[in-house]
């Protein structure tokens, strides 16, 4: 046996005990379930109220414009006005 045959299958071993300990691994992590993720974002410490930032401020005052589904007919359109 070649050296470079040796190193492409103990390489292609190694990738799959990887790969097989990585899914083991994976397998006992827990998941939150969607009843747990009722808030889609998390509260962060110190967001009162009371002190906003100039970003947060600005959002809720000039709420950003609400957004139409895009359809190809007015993209053709606005193509063809270009």
């Amino acid at each position: 046996m070649n050296w470079p045959l040796f190193w492409a299958l103990a390489l292609a071993f190694g990738v799959i005990v990887g790969n097989i300990m990585l899914i083991k691994h994976s397998a006992k992590i827990k998941m939150p379930s969607l009843k747990d993720l009722s808030e889609p974002f998390p509260k962060q410490p110190g967001d009162g109220k009371d002190n906003k930032s100039g970003a947060q401020a600005e959002t809720e005052v000039n709420p950003p414009a609400a957004q139409k589904p895009n359809s190809p007919e007015e993209n053709a359109a606005a193509d063809r006005a270009d």
